[in-house]
């Protein structure tokens, strides 16, 4: 094959570039992926990803703490062992609603709704639920009980592949490739929010960073679009806006460096608009192609309690970079029952911040690494530094920048990448033993006075989890030491014997870096396989979470106590119930809206999703359609509540008159109605889970009360003809209705996500009709 060499010319689009696509070797080239070796790489990031789930898995199938509902409500189990306590919204919202979605999938309808929380909540919009991500796509082909297993090993092999696709575009090695693969999905902070839809959205940072550097060079600039549109895409549905933001100025300030560099070095200002007009024509089409999540999830977003919450994301202390070390030194592994802030999950292990640092000072010239080490020392900077910290939460969205540290991470793992590179190439070149021999030494020497001056002041089992966190950063820290002394003797015996080759110092690297890859991964998996627990049974059922469904039917369930996420509650905890079609007065969503707090008069506090009125009245209870309330063991029920039935050790009361949906006569006058009044029940039907079918038979027109939470996006109709919709009682729906037999129906379908629909339509075509042409010019021309 022929040599190429670097010119970073940029091709015009559609165009055959000659000389530039011809001098540009990257990951789009031919000569740059080596199909057999880059599958073999591929493979092993991959293999990394299913390692660390394997222990979970051999238990059961179906990952997630299941064990933790045993503590909760009417799914209380005696005998159970809690694996980790800290997990409760996997099991809360994101399996939950994984199931409700997979379930409306199955039976041939949109995700677009959850029935079964509060008085209805949005599920496709509420972002958390990802319900449209990749991950959750391919988690529809599995059986239910599998659905969520595969969304989370999908959201692992996407941050490696990504990551692995960045290191080729950076023109690194195979093995590099996969050091910086494995070292980013099996961090601590990518690790410690698996199942999250942060790490959903951080998984798709290599390939909005691959895409991002081939646009700038000006390769293959139709297919460097395409990429980075559909990568921006999958991150905005994966969903988490906070965790947008977080990778939004990461991204922003590699491009910004690469391209001041860029025009430094002599290119001008044409090189630099160019690409400039590319990144916003590829953030502007995947807008497009996330349109059907952004234009209706925006305004609830903005509405909901979450965003007007007060912010409480300061800096993380300085003490927590000691983590990029240790995992343990602060109460981890989780599997202990010790609660973990993100600090405390940083670890990338010895092996991983050594190369890092050996990488950034051997290629500290090279224009990418540059801008890696400034996207590190700015995202750090946010999460470390207090003063900035506070000046970041003054902007005018709700974001928890102290998770910037997962944008640490990842360059931390390119750089190590780079480090693994210099190995590999030149073990025994003077400067990459003296930054490794640093690296190890220094890292040593932290160990050691941390051992002697960091474990005092604990209690027993603190401490013994503390001295456990020392063994594998003893380990590699030996390790590196012996490996650079090998070297250095080794390339001290061959310069005295006058006999060391080219060859022989090449033959050095590969064992050398394979040697550093396996001792970082086995670190990486050892640690954090415990972080993961599984079931074999899928949601696990007990027999009171059973007699309630049965008992309740579809009517709303209240409580007559606090019942939130913490122990001990009532009934079955937020948004789980969803997955067992029990309908609660309760909910566990970050879109909830602000209403809802209003109008019961609640203080989100710090879980500031967390919404658990306390019904006391029978005439509360009708308002809100509550037909049923739950009282704890040997509490009566509210005065005027009938006896229902024991559900585990829980008082089960009926609510005479309560309803989904009332007729009450209109009020007199100019006057509100009376939200107090009884109203005449009226049958509803749910021909599915975001549609009411309502039959009227009146004497007089009457106002048809809704229990249904008053969102855009609701429609209604009268014998076919558009019925208005006004709002009742703060959060809830209610129409006026003529005299005579009508049918009303509902529907939740926002305008927005037609809109959104057109948008992402016209976008997918417009980036095939670009791709069409740019093969078409390619192929008149060759």
């Amino acid at each position: 094959m022929a040599q190429r060499t670097v010119t970073g010319a940029p091709g015009r689009l559609g165009e055959d570039a000659g000389s530039a696509r011809e001098g540009a070797a990257s990951v789009v080239d031919r000569g740059m992926w080596r199909l057999p070796a880059d599958l073999v790489g591929l493979l092993l990031v991959v293999a990394a990803a299913v390692a660390v789930l394997i222990p979970a898995l051999l238990h059961g199938g179906s990952l997630g703490p299941f064990d933790l509902l045993s503590r909760y409500g009417v799914s209380k189990q005696s005998g159970v062992t809690v694996h980790n306590s800290q997990t409760t919204d996997l099991i809360a919202q994101m399996i939950p609603w994984t199931s409700l979605a997979w379930t409306q999938v199955h039976h041939g309808q949109l995700p677009l709704w959850n029935p079964y929380n509060g008085l209805g909540m949005p599920l496709a919009f509420n972002w958390q639920s990802a319900t449209f991500g990749l991950p959750t796509l391919l988690g529809y082909l599995a059986p239910l009980r599998f659905a969520y297993t595969v969304q989370v090993m999908v959201t692992l092999a996407l941050a490696g592949t990504g990551a692995y696709v960045l290191g080729r575009v950076l023109r690194l090695g195979v093995m590099a490739c996969v050091m910086t693969g494995v070292v980013y999905e099996l961090s601590g902070t990518f690790m410690g929010f698996l199942g999250w839809p942060i790490a959903g959205v951080l998984a798709w940072a290599g390939w909005l960073f691959a895409a991002a550097l081939l646009i700038v060079r000006g390769e293959r600039r139709v297919r460097a679009v395409v990429l980075f549109a559909l990568a921006a895409a999958g991150a905005v549905y994966a969903g988490q806006p906070d965790a947008l933001v977080l990778l939004a100025p990461g991204l922003l300030v590699f491009l910004v460096v690469l391209l001041g560099l860029r025009a430094r070095s002599g290119g001008g200002v044409g090189t630099v608009l160019r690409p400039v007009a590319d990144v916003v024509v590829a953030a502007v089409a995947g807008g497009a192609l996330a349109a059907p999540l952004i234009l209706p999830g925006v305004p609830l977003t903005t509405g909901s309690v979450f965003f007007h919450a007060a912010r409480a994301n300061g800096a993380l202390s300085a003490h927590d970079v000691v983590n990029l070390v240790f995992q343990g030194y602060n109460a981890l592994p989780v599997a202990q029952g010790h609660w973990f802030g993100v600090g405390t999950s940083a670890y990338v292990g010895v092996v991983a911040l050594v190369l890092a640092l050996t990488g950034a000072a051997v290629y500290r010239r090279k224009p990418e690494v540059v801008a890696l080490v400034v996207v590190g020392l700015v995202m750090g900077a946010v999460v470390f530094i207090p003063p900035l910290a506070s000046l970041v939460n003054q902007l005018p969205f709700r974001a928890r920048w102290h998770l910037g540290l997962v944008v640490v991470t990842f360059v931390l793992a390119v750089l190590a990448g780079y480090g693994t590179e210099a190995v590999v190439r030149s073990p025994r070149d003077w400067t990459t033993r003296v930054w490794l021999g640093s690296g190890f030494g220094v890292t040593g020497l932290v160990v050691l006075a941390l051992w002697f001056i960091g474990r005092g002041h604990l209690s027993p089992h603190a401490a013994r989890l503390r001295t456990e966190s020392f063994i594998w950063p003893t380990i590699l820290t030996v390790l590196g030491l012996v490996v650079v002394a090998v070297l250095s003797r080794g390339t001290r015996l061959a310069e005295e014997a006058g006999s060391a080759t080219p060859r022989r110092r090449l033959g050095a690297g590969p064992w050398v870096g394979a040697v550093f890859l396996v001792a970082e991964t086995a670190f990486l998996v050892g640690v954090g396989a415990p972080l993961w627990s599984s079931s074999p049974t899928f949601l696990p059922t007990t027999p009171a979470e059973t007699s309630l469904a049965h008992a309740v039917g579809t009517s709303i369930v209240g409580f007559g106590a606090h019942s939130c996420e913490l122990p001990p509650t009532l009934g079955i905890l937020p948004d789980t119930n969803s997955a067992f079609a029990v309908h609660e007065l309760s909910a566990y969503d970050p879109i909830t809206p602000r209403a809802y707090f209003r109008v019961f008069n609640l203080n989100p506090g710090i879980l500031v999703s967390s919404f658990c009125p306390v019904i006391k009245t029978v005439a509360e209870a009708r308002r809100y359609g509550v037909g049923f309330v739950l009282e704890p063991k040997g509490a009566p029920g509210p005065p005027g509540a009938q006896f229902d039935a024991s559900i585990g050790d829980e008082g089960l009361y009926r609510i005479p008159g309560a309803a989904a949906a009332t007729l009450t006569p209109l009020p007199t006058g100019a006057g509100p109605s009376n939200v107090t009044a009884v109203g005449t029940p009226v049958a509803v039907s749910y021909p599915g889970p975001s549609e009411w079918r309502i039959v009227t038979k009146t004497t007089e027109p009457e106002l048809l009360e809704l229990r249904l939470t008053d969102v855009p996006g609701w429609h209604a109709s009268l014998d076919g003809k558009p019925l208005g919709l006004e709002r009742f009682s703060g959060i809830m729906l209610q129409a006026h209705i003529p005299a005579g037999s009508h049918v009303v129906e509902l529907r939740y379908w926002p305008e927005s996500f037609t809109v959104g629909l057109a948008c992402a339509a016209a976008s997918a075509a417009g980036l095939a009709l670009a791709v069409a042409v740019g093969w078409r010019r390619r192929r008149v021309q060759s």
